[in-house]
């Protein structure tokens, strides 16, 4: 029997999933405070940098002992802010810059899989990198809202751990389990390191060249949807595609619809808190969600432009998105057997005929 065209079933939310409230609470708190602080202080770059601080804060937030939450955030923080300090001061075009990507993405692929800390940060840590190669270097007084946002979501986070303690599972998925099991040999493989790390190369190149205005957002792509196992590959690509759709549509019915500036924060906020609770429903919604709200401080950032330039931009995250699926789809195919295998028979399930 012929397949349908669009693999609806994916987009099913789990109807039984449990709910963490209190991490959509921290969320809001992390993400809107910082921001509200930099809009009253007439500070639109400051808000959009507190905003980024609490979300970091809140996504590497994977429960267990204070002390254990804490000791993953420093160290996703010193890597991260490490790279972004080497992509302002490489930049875009230098050749080390390339190949310090190279290698950070290889690295990846090959712990890919041991923990979820472990997974995201270095991620992270990579898209700092290709990020802030294009990125004007900001004020310094900038940095103190990221300080501020940083700082706002460890709080939640003790707050949390205050009213709520919990020990740390014996097979917890942070760093020290990830760690250990590299050391024991444990790896996603050569061929995965390899794929993940010509691939993502090659999609910051492909946007270079093409003069794409936004080429790390291609190579982001690349970094957060290739995985080891190549369905999940496949099915993540589908939901990042279709989320990042409803994430744009969502943050230009918005801006236009209530284009004043606390307005829009106040969208922001909302989706920050719900953030969390989409992400236990499934992963396309959450995506939605971080890409609306990321695109609303934005607008904010860009409102003395006009509306026009806000239009832009969800224009450039659409085209980025479209793209860098293209490519990621395409390394998925080649370096990926289980990935290659499974994309050829739906295809062919698909032809008419069939």
């Amino acid at each position: 029997m012929r397949q349908p065209l669009v693999p609806l079933h994916l987009l099913a939310l789990n109807a039984d999933a449990t709910l963490p409230w209190r991490q959509a609470v921290s969320s809001g708190i992390a993400v809107g405070l910082p921001a509200l602080i930099g809009l009253l202080t007439n500070n639109p770059v400051g808000a959009l940098l507190g905003a980024v601080g609490g979300l970091y804060a809140t996504l590497l937030d994977y429960g267990g002992t204070a002390r254990h939450r804490l000791l993953t955030q420093a160290f996703g923080l010193c890597l991260i802010l490490g790279c972004g300090a080497l992509g302002l001061w490489l930049g875009p075009h230098h050749v080390m810059m390339f190949v310090l990507l190279a290698l950070l993405t290889f690295a990846i692929g090959w712990s890919d899989g041991l923990g979820v800390a472990m997974d995201n940060i270095f991620r992270f840590a990579a898209l700092a990198l290709v990020l802030y190669a294009y990125l004007p270097a900001p004020p310094g007084a900038a940095f103190i809202f990221l300080a501020i946002g940083i700082g706002v979501g460890v709080a939640s986070v003790l707050i949390d751990d205050r009213l709520w303690p919990r020990a740390l599972p014996r097979q917890h998925n942070g760093l020290k389990n990830a760690f250990r099991q590299l050391r024991s040999g444990h790896s996603a493989g050569l061929l995965h390191a390899i794929g993940l790390s010509v691939t993502t190369c090659a999609a910051l190149w492909i946007a270079q060249h093409t003069h794409y205005p936004r080429p790390a957002w291609v190579a982001a792509v690349v970094l957060f949807v290739t995985r080891p196992d190549g369905l999940d590959s496949l099915t993540r690509l589908f939901r990042s595609v279709f989320g990042a759709l409803i994430g744009v549509a969502l943050a230009w019915l918005v801006t236009h619809l209530t284009p004043e500036t606390y307005a829009l924060y106040g969208w922001a906020v909302l989706f920050a808190f719900l953030r969390p609770l989409a992400l236990a429903r499934n992963f396309w919604a959450h995506y939605a969600l971080m890409t609306a709200m990321l695109m609303i401080l934005f607008d904010i950032l860009l409102l003395p432009e006009g509306q026009a330039a806000g239009v832009a931009i969800l224009a450039i995250r659409l085209h980025g998105v479209v793209l860098g699926a293209l490519i990621a789809l395409i390394g998925m195919v080649t370096f990926n057997q289980q990935a290659r295998r499974y994309f050829v028979q739906q295809v062919r399930d698909r032809l008419p005929g069939k």
